[in-house]
């Protein structure tokens, strides 16, 4: 680990100095002897589930709308939840959209909802830095005390030599002091483009975490320490991507760790060297909210014991907030409005789960866009949706974002023929075995090839030819189209596939997000036919 980071975010001369959590956490405020009892909410990877009705007139199962109805029916019971977000509210459904490039003269529907539901703690994740600095700018300089990231320092600009967002925030309830410490995800350098988290870099949580404790619990010798994390819960090995199970299970002194990213729900006690942790992870979607009750016993001014109870709560069992609706009912209409404006049409059904099968219309489409945007030799992408369908007719701007998820650029990169076999073998191995999510199962266009599905690993892709028909060379040199998250590293596609590292990744030209391209290529060609491509087949 750099010691610049410990100057940075932790402080040297505390560890320099021989203090340990374990002289620190002993301690706690002076509270009255007697019960004290904490209500503590979470909920993580909202992914701009605002609004509980959809554009087209349905309804939502969940949203934050449900989130609210359920915060307010607490606090009128007299309960005062410590609320807390674990990330990745910034980016997902249309209206994160619309709000990050669309209205941006108006205060964010997000940062609107957050000072509504009155969260005490916002964690950045990995998609709310792929919204770009304009947006989580934004979000920091509405919330600068609560948005956190301790793992992210600024190595340039204003801030150099201190953490680019905040570290932690205490907060009281009933004289309990709790402290609650954000980290974001440290592999976002190797999923995202480095315009979007420019003048920072991003430190492994395991790595760091114990000084961060240290020095809150030097300053502000909380009652109750919440590890909030966007990182998904993992095996309990300290894996960058997926550390929280590894987190609650080996670093002393935290009661509660709070985690997300990988969108599992979990509810569960850990073992750890000095109690027993709660490890807690609400989903996505404000599909269920995340509740824990700590109990302190106090004795002697000194907490004594602990136990802390849990619950994941559905909110589709949850009626919305109605004054939620009424207060956010002009955003609503505002998005609502941009969504259903139609910008072309399609003549038939286009079906996303076809894609996990073979050869499909919907990538077809995303395949012929990037070559055509691009002008590149070659194209790579992956199904984005894997459920879902567009039915013949008006393709509108939701549309889009059912095709399109994520708000990655176009890139071209360098290739040999021998990388991108190698590139494909990777990720048909992948594909074939059922191995990770399928938005990292890429297929190609530009080539014509075939893929055994019995062959064995490294032999399964067989490039017959260009798709002109021209000989396709392993020892020439290509263009390629792909997206930013790929060519950043995301999936090890590059560097587990084609053996390249990401960071020596010849980038010869980069475009605007791909969704938008989509849309130029729909409202240029007014009519989309859906075709499967006959480049590439799965063969026996």
């Amino acid at each position: 680990m750099k010691r610049t980071l410990i100057a940075i975010l932790i402080c040297a001369a505390l560890a320099a100095a021989g203090f340990g959590i374990a002289r620190l956490f002993n301690g706690g405020g002076k509270l009255r002897d007697g019960e004290h009892k904490v209500v503590i909410c979470a909920t993580t990877d909202v992914h701009g589930a605002y609004f509980d009705s959809t554009y087209n007139g349905q309804r939502n199962r969940t949203s934050l709308a449900n989130v609210a109805g359920y915060v307010r029916q607490l606090r009128e019971s007299g309960v005062k939840p410590v609320l807390i977000d674990v990330g990745d509210l910034l980016q997902g459904d249309l209206a994160a959209y619309y709000y990050n490039y669309v209205n941006t003269k108006d205060e964010h529907a997000a940062i609107s909802i957050a000072k509504y539901l009155d969260y005490d703690a916002l964690v950045v994740g990995n998609h709310d830095i792929e919204a770009g600095h304009s947006n989580y700018d934004r979000m920091l300089k509405a919330f600068p005390k609560k948005y956190l990231a301790a793992n992210a320092a600024a190595n340039a600009g204003p801030k150099k030599g201190r953490c680019y967002f905040n570290t932690y925030r205490v907060v009281r309830r009933d004289g309990v002091k709790i402290g609650i410490l954000g980290m974001t995800n440290a592999n976002i350098p190797n999923w995202l483009s480095e315009d979007k988290w420019s003048g920072m870099e991003f430190f492994v949580i395991s790595n760091m975490v114990e000084f961060a404790l240290e020095d809150m619990y030097r300053r502000e010798n909380p009652d109750i320490v919440v590890l909030a994390v966007h990182s998904g819960t993992g095996n309990g090995f300290p894996e960058v991507e997926n550390e929280a199970a590894f987190l609650a299970a080996e670093i002393p002194g935290i009661d509660i760790v709070l985690c997300g990213h990988d969108h599992k729900a979990v509810a569960m006690m850990v073992d750890c060297a000095d109690r027993q942790v709660l490890l807690m992870n609400e989903g996505k979607k404000a599909v269920v909210l995340g509740q824990a009750e700590v109990t302190l016993n106090v004795k002697d001014g000194k907490v004594v014991s602990r136990k802390i109870t849990n619950r994941l709560i559905p909110m589709e069992d949850v009626a919305p907030d109605e004054e939620y609706d009424k207060r956010f009912s002009k955003q609503f209409r505002e998005v609502k409005e941009y969504a259903n404006r139609v910008i072309g049409t399609i003549t038939g059904e286009m079906d996303f789960r076809q894609a996990l099968y073979g050869p499909s219309e919907y990538i077809n489409l995303v395949q012929t866009v990037q070559l055509e945007a691009s002008g590149a030799d070659i194209s790579f992408t992956a199904p984005l949706s894997d459920r879902g369908k567009i039915s013949a007719g008006d393709i509108t701007f939701q549309n889009l974002v059912d095709i399109y998820k994520y708000e990655n650029q176009l890139y071209v990169v360098k290739m040999t023929g021998q990388q991108i076999k190698d590139y494909l073998e990777y990720s048909y191995n992948n594909w074939i075995n059922g191995v990770g999510p399928a938005f990292n199962y890429d297929s190609a266009d530009g080539i014509i090839y075939e893929v055994s599905k019995r062959a064995p690993k490294g032999s399964r892709v067989n490039i017959i030819s260009m798709r002109d028909g021209s000989p396709f060379d392993l020892d020439k040199t290509y263009t390629v189209a792909m997206t930013s998250y790929r060519a950043s590293g995301g999936g090890d596609l590059l560097k587990k596939g084609a053996g390249i590292n990401p960071r020596d990744l010849e980038i010869v030209r980069k475009y605007d997000d791909i969704r938008n391209i989509l849309k130029d290529y729909i409202e240029e060609h007014k009519v989309i036919e859906p075709v499967i491509p006959d480049n590439w087949k799965f063969i026996d």
